[in-house]
């Protein structure tokens, strides 16, 4: 049974819910990869099994961002939705894999910024703080009560949570922040507003939200990436950008879709995203100095643009991993063909690393169907661990877990040639999340378990941890 609470603070919903008690599927089955696979390891997550979290049991939960505290504990963030509205979720897991239950209510929270709206709100960010609090990004509907194209306007917006998982009064507005960049605009048959995907904790408990907002000037029909950066507390770091905001574009009437940043040990932070120019979809890497000017010593005047396949290459990701760049995300050749799960290396300063995997790419096909990369994760030895999807037939997509070596090979000691498919128990898994544990002791990968489209049954969010 569901069960839920309501608390109005500053005019925002604070709603926990949890589905059956600890977090997990009520089906120990392997088809439903159930929380009753496999018994905990002194202490240790239950390694190779995945869990399912029914957030919700009558409507869609997803996980898509995966972090870990100090303390070992994992969160995974995502969004759930309760007939009415769609929220902004986040659970933790202790470090036997277990849900935490001192967290929230049974071990998960959720806040709904833009309450009523149905298909927006997601938390794609996660970052917790030094000081244990927890951040969660993404966007929101700007109106959800408005109809026609001012219903279609999106914000973007941040909560953070105290350690026990209540909305934090210090932060924002009763615990919100809420980023109105830009009016949103009617473009023939789209709507184009304010987006998020990628959230960054940067040194001193700073936070950088990597978005989009309409673009400004006279005749502009497209988005700029736009990169926020706030104190701890929420406000604007006034001393970045103008204003807290640095806008970069990268051609006119280019539309970027900007994903995740890094920041480098000097403080520059390197963000990723992709957009179409010239009609090719490319890989789109930019360094901004902690000032939040590009640093023109990256790519083309700070602006690294690599079409690096014939017409499609997106960058979902970026690591860093020694002395490269590495993203992940997916491509193809030609505009007929389908896609692949594709990794790239770049130097530091932008340009393709032909030493990485063969001249600079790595692909997998897992059977001439759709594959694709989501987020990725660098040892300490350098090897990475990408995690996407992947078909092995055109009707089954499941939850994709890739290995590849420090020079960007796949590795032939980690399952079929240095991929896994991992069957999460429907026919539309997905992994959208991965994070290395304190120590490199564990990964953690998190997803969903997709079911059928139109059907009674809903998504759950999933976890599955790996030794690294």
């Amino acid at each position: 049974m569901t069960t839920s609470t309501t608390q109005r603070l500053a005019g925002v919903a604070l709603v926990i819910a949890l589905a059956g008690a600890g977090c997990g599927s009520d089906d120990p089955s392997p088809a439903a990869g159930g929380a009753g696979q496999a018994a905990t390891l002194n202490g240790s997550p239950p390694f190779d099994t995945v869990k399912t979290a029914a957030l919700s049991k009558s409507e869609h939960d997803r996980f898509l961002a995966a972090t870990f505290d100090s303390a070992n504990r994992l969160y995974a963030s995502g969004w759930v939705g309760d007939g009415t509205d769609q929220m902004m979720a986040v659970a933790r897991f202790n470090p036997d894999g277990s849900s935490d239950t001192t967290f929230g209510t049974a071990g998960v929270a959720t806040v709904s910024v833009a309450e009523g709206g149905k298909a927006v709100e997601l938390a794609r960010g996660l970052v917790v703080q030094a000081t244990g609090k927890v951040v969660v990004s993404g966007p929101v509907e700007h109106d959800p009560g408005a109809s026609g194209d001012p219903g279609k306007d999106t914000d973007i917006a941040l909560a953070r949570f105290d350690a026990g998982g209540r909305l934090d009064p210090g932060f924002g507005t009763g615990g919100v922040v809420r980023l109105d960049l830009s009016a949103g605009r009617a473009e023939g048959t789209a709507y184009r507003g304010d987006s998020a995907w990628g959230l960054t904790g940067l040194a001193g408990d700073k936070l950088l939200v990597v978005g989009s907002q309409v673009g400004v000037g006279d005749g502009r029909t497209d988005t700029d990436f736009a990169v926020v950066r706030l104190n701890p507390d929420g406000t604007r770091d006034t001393s970045f950008g103008t204003g807290g905001t640095a806008l970069v574009g990268v051609g006119p009437n280019v539309s970027e879709s900007p994903k995740t940043a890094v920041e480098l040990p000097d403080g520059r932070v390197v963000v990723s995203g992709y957009a179409g120019v010239n009609g090719v979809v490319s890989v789109v890497l930019f360094r901004l100095t902690t000032a939040g000017a590009l640093d023109p010593t990256f790519g083309d005047a700070g602006i690294a643009v690599r079409p690096v396949l014939g017409n499609v290459t997106e960058a979902y990701s970026v690591v860093r991993a020694g002395n490269r760049l590495v993203t992940t995300g997916y491509g193809k050749d030609t505009a007929d063909a389908k896609v692949d799960l594709v990794v790239n290396g770049f130097t530091l300063d932008g340009a393709l690393d032909p030493t990485f995997g063969t001249n600079g790419t790595t692909r997998v096909d897992v059977a001439g169907e759709d594959d694709r990369g989501r987020n990725l994760v660098a040892l300490p030895d350098g090897r990475l661990i990408v995690v996407g999807s992947g078909k092995a037939t055109s009707s089954n997509l499941e939850g994709m877990v890739v290995r590849l070596t420090a020079d960007g090979l796949l590795d032939p000691a980690y399952g079929q040639g240095g991929r896994k498919l991992v069957d999460v128990g429907g026919p539309n898994d997905s992994f959208f999340g991965v994070a290395l544990s304190p120590g490199a002791r564990t990964v953690a990968v998190v997803g969903y378990l997709g079911r059928d489209t139109g059907g009674d049954d809903t998504d759950d969010g999933a976890v599955l941890w790996l030794r690294p």
